[in-house]
């Protein structure tokens, strides 16, 4: 493509419809300027396709698009960024992250920046997001029991909701969505891309590989999340956690951590919690499936796990105080917040062999199912059907695969990128050490040389990236 979107691509676009669905539309230029100064040039479009690929006739939903370049620079090699969640804006990752990087970029990538938003998301239309709340009761402890029929009952009033609108809620799934990414590929007039994603961008990724290798170029999957690792194994939980102790110099970290819950099962806890919005105290109990689902929803932060030793030494010792308040602010805030976010999990799923294994290791694990409660549980609420086994399975592509994953991360963790690496017969898998599921990817030296080798096409890359240990609270010392 020329530097703007060619008012000729618009012309042609008739002929190009004939051979796809997608429709580009509402195209818009503007001047975006970075932190450093430098001047980005912005083209917004809608890319309109099928919402459901079984019926090409039907209805159709709009996917929001960005592409930025650097004002005057030539057309390059597209990159594309799948945003994670699922339910997170990629035009947002996008505009963020050109904006905050400027012309520094430049040293990673060598050519445009394409954001999506996913279907169901961002400014893409429909968005599927909801307001529902689950309305969990704080006078007793949080419980598979007294927690689901609340949570059901919500998730099944959003379904009904939005079927009335017309939405069909089964075609937000990721191989509709894979579609939709090569959809937005030929509406743009390119012939391959390199496709970044993170988290559950890359499990995306993955699937729009799958389903369409000859527009992909190169595959970068940062925490990476393979066809069948939607739900979370507690055995690799439980190995992450102890990998996190021995760098903190807390070796009775994941002890204290399984005493802390067995004291909680035994006799919840009642304490007053200040009130974050400056009301008076609440009243909470705690339970021991609060502190495992509290650490589930914040153990890819590495500022909390910064916190997380300390905060296992006082709950073994039967001071909770550190975790009330987000015990509290999860209560208050749990809700639906996504149905696309909800639709894709449960229909991406596990295989049977995986089920079997986390219905196996959850009893003795640290954290139990907690990773994945309360998603695991709704097909019926949501009345979501699994995609075909075959989804699930290991493939084979032959393009350039890059693997960045932190050794501390507990929600895709290192086995995660092994599995998928194993498969792929081109891959480089690098850890990242001290680095969780969060990590800054394009700030640190070292991880942008490291990209920006794997894009020039060099390759020998090195199996580790060491970035600085992270400062544990209340400990002597860290691990180097």
């Amino acid at each position: 493509m020329q530097p703007r979107f060619a008012l000729a691509a618009l012309l042609l676009g008739s002929a190009a419809a004939a051979a796809t669905p997608a429709q580009l539309a509402d195209l818009r230029e503007e001047t975006l300027k970075a932190r450093d100064g430098s001047a980005l040039q912005l083209t917004r479009a809608r890319v309109r396709v099928p919402e459901s690929r079984a019926r090409p006739d039907g209805p159709a939903i709009d996917l929001a698009v960005v592409r930025i370049r650097r004002a005057g620079a030539p057309a390059g090699r597209p990159h594309v960024l799948l945003a994670g969640g699922p339910g997170d804006s990629g035009v947002r990752v996008a505009l963020d992250l050109a904006t905050q990087g400027g012309a520094a970029l430049a040293e990673v990538f060598d050519g445009d920046l394409i954001g999506i938003d996913q279907r169901g998301t961002g400014a893409s239309v429909p968005n599927l997001r909801t307001a529902m709340r689950y309305a969990l009761p704080l006078d007793q402890p949080a419980s598979p029991q007294t927690w689901l029929p609340k949570i059901e009952q919500a998730s099944r009033a959003v379904a009904d909701e939005m079927r009335a609108r017309g939405i069909n809620l089964p075609a937000y799934n990721t191989e509709e969505s894979a579609d939709d990414i090569d959809a937005v590929r030929q509406a743009l007039g390119e012939a391959r891309w390199t496709l970044w994603g993170r988290s559950y961008g890359s499990h995306l990724a993955l699937a729009t590989a799958r389903r369409h290798p000859g527009g992909v170029e190169r595959l970068v999957l940062v925490s990476p999340e393979g066809p069948d690792h939607t739900w979370k194994l507690p055995s690799q939980t439980d190995q992450v956690l102890q990998r996190i102790a021995e760098h903190a110099n807390a070796p009775e970290m994941v002890a204290q951590l399984r005493e802390a819950t067995a004291r909680l099962a035994r006799a919840p806890v009642r304490l007053d919690v200040p009130d974050p919005a400056g009301g008076p105290s609440v009243g909470l109990v705690l339970g021991a499936l609060d502190l495992q689902w509290a650490i589930a929803q914040v153990i890819g932060d590495p500022r909390a796990l910064a916190t997380l030793p300390a905060a296992a030494r006082e709950m073994s010792a039967g001071d909770f105080r550190r975790i009330a308040p987000l015990a509290l602010q999860l209560r208050r805030q749990a809700g639906v917040g996504s149905a696309m976010k909800a639709m894709m999990d449960l229909a991406s799923h596990g295989s049977a062999e995986r089920l079997a294994r986390i219905e196996r290791e959850a009893p003795g694990a640290v954290l139990g199912d907690a990773m994945n409660f309360p998603a695991r549980h709704l097909h019926a609420a949501w009345r979501a059907q699994p995609l075909p086994d075959a989804f699930r399975q290991p493939f084979t592509i032959a393009v350039p695969t890059l693997l960045l994953v932190g050794d501390l991360d507990a929600r895709t963790p290192l086995e995660n990128a092994r599995e998928i690496a194993a498969s792929l017969p081109d891959a480089r898998l690098v850890v990242v050490e001290n680095a969780a599921h969060q990590f800054d990817l394009f700030g640190p030296l070292p991880l942008r040389q490291l990209l920006a080798r794997f894009l020039r096409g060099e390759g020998s890359l090195p199996a580790r990236v060491t970035l600085p240990p992270l400062r544990f609270e209340g400990l002597p010392s860290a691990r180097p």
